[in-house]
């Protein structure tokens, strides 16, 4: 096949094909492309053009009532239940997501093929229902030319496409770059647009999240990273859930915090994490004992070769500071000790 060839194949398969003559008799394409109507005669070039300006009119609403149909489905049905959909079973979540909108669909251009058939039959008259099935050997080359020569809407369509992917894929990463950048307020309002036209992307809520933080709006920041947790179906960002909680919960409510948070842990690791974090609040609330007590544990905890997620300089250092204000032997064997671990670390701080 030579590229003139291809070229007229390419027209064949698209919506400029509206008709071609064949044995002396016209058949028109239906909505349905699979679909043709023949005539007894070879209808004049003047009924053939108005037809296809009535045929232009039902493609475009069949395609504006498609787009309306898609983002109703997408903004109705996916986001809304995406967390549902990804827990179900792969199987049977691929196949509700590919059989609603195909049903929908197909429903949409049976509906707007029988209008078009209702037209062609007032307008026209009776006609045999065929195959519309042209070839590049019987295409009319008027209306061939006609097609080389009009503007294809397609590439404003793929232009539109690419633009929307590049808005996806773009934003998030200039959103980040803002946050980097300190500029919490603009990058939380672009992140908030975003989320409006793409709720379910984890990563906007993250950077929600940290720029409400930097904010100290601690408890929007929550919501965000509890959002985030949802849409990415983890908990990876329990600890920086639990970490903005101390913010803002008076100090028993944020104790209940710790106590769950442990209780449904179960991960070693992270069970280190969280209680390393709660030493800390309590050393800050000057509970130097009960800190103690912790700091112990996790020492204990690294001294028998298990692995930790928790810093091992700072809980020495703390504990050290527990032991001098409580005065007990051993607080400055411990600082000393965080500071050959980490000899750049303000500890103070």
């Amino acid at each position: 096949m030579n590229i003139y060839d291809f070229r007229k194949f390419i027209f064949l398969n698209s919506q400029y094909c509206t008709y071609y003559i064949d044995k002396k008799t016209t058949v028109l394409a239906g909505i349905l492309r699979s679909n043709g109507y023949k005539f007894a005669v070879k209808l004049p070039d003047e009924k053939i053009n108005e037809i296809n300006k009535v045929y232009r009119k039902f493609t475009t609403i069949l395609n504006s009532i498609v787009a309306c149909e898609l983002l109703l489905y997408v903004y109705l049905f996916i986001f809304p239940y995406f967390t549902n959909l990804m827990q179900m079973p792969y199987f049977i979540t691929i196949l509700t997501l590919a059989a609603i909108p195909l049903i929908m669909l197909y429903l949409t251009y049976i509906v707007i093929n029988t209008l078009y058939e209702n037209y062609l039959t007032r307008y026209v008259g009776s006609f045999q229902t065929v195959k519309f099935n042209p070839n590049i050997y019987n295409i009319e080359p008027e209306a061939y030319k006609k097609y080389c020569e009009t503007p294809r809407k397609s590439i404003y369509i793929v232009a539109l496409l690419i633009i929307a992917f590049c808005y996806y894929l773009l934003t998030p990463m200039f959103i980040e770059a803002l946050i980097a950048n300190k500029k919490f307020t603009f990058g939380l309002k672009c992140a908030n647009l975003y989320s409006k036209i793409i709720p379910i992307n984890p990563e906007i809520y993250e950077q929600k999240a940290i720029a409400k933080f930097n904010l100290k709006d601690y408890k929007g920041a929550v919501k965000d990273f509890e959002l985030a947790n949802k849409y990415s179906l983890s908990n990876v960002f329990d600890n920086e859930i639990l970490d903005t909680k101390i913010y803002y919960l008076p100090y028993e409510d944020m104790m209940k915090t710790f106590e769950k948070a442990l209780t449904v842990q179960k991960d070693k690791i992270s069970t280190g994490v969280i209680k390393a974090k709660k030493a800390d609040y309590l050393m800050k609330h000057k509970k130097y004992s009960e800190a103690l007590k912790i700091y112990d544990e996790l020492i204990s905890i690294h001294k028998r070769g298990e692995e930790i997620g928790f810093s091992l300089e700072n809980a020495y250092f703390n504990r050290g500071k527990a032991k001098q204000i409580l005065n007990i032997n051993g607080a400055n064997s411990d600082i000393a000790i965080a500071k050959r671990m980490c000899p750049t670390c303000n500890f103070e701080n």
